[in-house]
């Protein structure tokens, strides 16, 4: 009897009722979809240290040399310390670090960007291994062998077999490698085992000239990190190495996403329970002109016998029921929404410290970019919250309005009437 009578009383006032589902299927869409865009790019923003199996990206800032000549270091990546490099695997939270060893070559035409890595290492740099176009990747106990970013073959014709001279040196080209596909975080135009970089840097006087250098030498480091502390294996890091350290995490990309994102990231939560209140209070208006419209209906129902607590439980079933269906309406409406988002991309700035260029050259810095997929979608724990909390706020506010349209007296009403 008491479901029959909620559903011909709503159907009884159709505009009323499609008033109040628009009302709660607005306010519950326009919440979680902005919980969704936040969420994408947030995912985002993890890709280019994910493409590399890396949580933290270490550097140092350091001195610009006295002159750009032969074999440099950008000031970015400063070498750190052999104790230093020991002391950051004992950080607690830190499982597991890669070390390279990054610089500048302007002894040949062209300049060129180099970077010396273990090729053992499976993460960090070594992810190149996966992106192999031509010839192979470099391997353990390699020496005087380098494998070529793609592009940068293509612009200056080079091939597998063919030698490039770096400090008086020769490499054979062994591979050519699209570096894109490792999010560009430490780009460069030519990968050589790190032995071999080594060795150079010790040789350069325009490093020696700024720099003391251990036995081992390297200024890129890539953590790998405990999830659950990776903000604060990221603050340990920093006091570790000193206020010139640069630490790289996932909040390092949102940070250039620019202010549209930024607002959203933190206001969204803001923003979307002021569209769930005004949704309610859409719901209470309804709910407030239903009861205003039937007063002669609780008068009558009064008069023939209803009890309060029957009216009560009536007029809430039938709040209940329109704020039931508009949550639903408004959960399919934000997956739909974030259906759509997930087929925009976004483009994510690298910074320049990540992987740098002299900004004194023809055309200036080179300005890297990952364009990826918006990975946005609905949260379950959103669903169950706006849930939850549309329909206790809808109970509560049918609650207390139906209470106080039970207390009319019937002959009161009537005579109204």
């Amino acid at each position: 009897m008491g479901l029959r009578y909620v559903w011909s009383e709503l159907v009884h006032r159709p505009q009323r009722s499609i008033v109040a589902i628009i009302s709660i299927a607005l306010g519950v869409a326009l919440y979680l979809s902005l919980q969704a865009y936040a969420e994408g790019y947030q995912n985002a923003a993890r890709t280019p240290l994910t493409e590399i199996g890396a949580d933290l990206v270490v550097q140092r800032e350091g001195d610009i040399p006295d002159a750009f000549e032969g074999i440099v270091f950008p000031h970015s990546t400063a070498p750190i310390g052999e104790e230093e490099v020991a002391a950051l695997r004992e950080v607690e939270g830190v499982e597991e670090v890669g070390e390279a060893l990054f610089f500048w070559s302007f002894e040949s035409d062209p300049f060129l960007v180099g970077l010396g890595i273990d090729p053992e290492e499976s993460f960090g740099p070594g992810r190149l291994r996966t992106a192999i176009r031509e010839g192979r990747f470099l391997e353990a106990g390699d020496t005087g062998v380098a494998v070529a970013d793609s592009s940068y073959a293509d612009q200056y014709q080079l091939q597998i077999g063919d030698t490039v001279q770096i400090s008086g040196e020769a490499f054979q080209l062994v591979g050519l490698a699209d570096t894109s596909r490792v999010g560009n975080v430490a780009n460069a135009n030519l990968y050589l085992p790190i032995a071999d970089v080594n060795r150079m840097v010790h040789a350069a006087p325009q490093v020696q000239s700024v720099y003391t250098l251990d036995e081992q030498v390297t200024n890129l480091l890539f953590v790998k990190a405990d999830s659950a502390q990776a903000s604060l294996v990221a603050d340990n890091l920093k006091q570790l190495l000193g206020e010139r350290s640069l630490v790289t995490t996932p909040q390092s990309f949102e940070d250039v996403f620019g202010t549209t994102f930024q607002l959203i990231d933190r206001f969204g939560l803001l923003v979307g329970f002021s569209c769930l209140f005004l949704a309610l209070l859409g719901l209470l208006r309804v709910v407030v002109g239903g009861l205003t419209e039937r007063r002669r209906d609780v008068g009558i129902m009064r008069a023939v016998g209803w009890r309060k607590r029957e009216i009560v439980r009536q007029i809430s079933r039938e709040s209940l029921v329109l704020v039931a269906v508009g949550w639903s309406i408004g959960v399919i409406a934000a997956i739909g929404i974030a259906y759509v988002l997930s087929y925009f991309t976004v483009s994510i700035p690298v910074p320049w410290e990540l992987s740098p260029t002299p900004h004194f050259m023809a055309g200036g810095a080179k300005s890297l970019a990952l364009t990826v997929t918006m990975q946005a979608s609905v949260q379950p724990l959103g669903i169950a919250g706006t849930g939850v909390l549309c329909l206790l706020a809808g109970w509560v506010l049918s609650w207390w309005l139906a209470r106080r349209a039970a207390n009319m007296k019937p002959v009161e009403v009537l005579r109204s009437e």
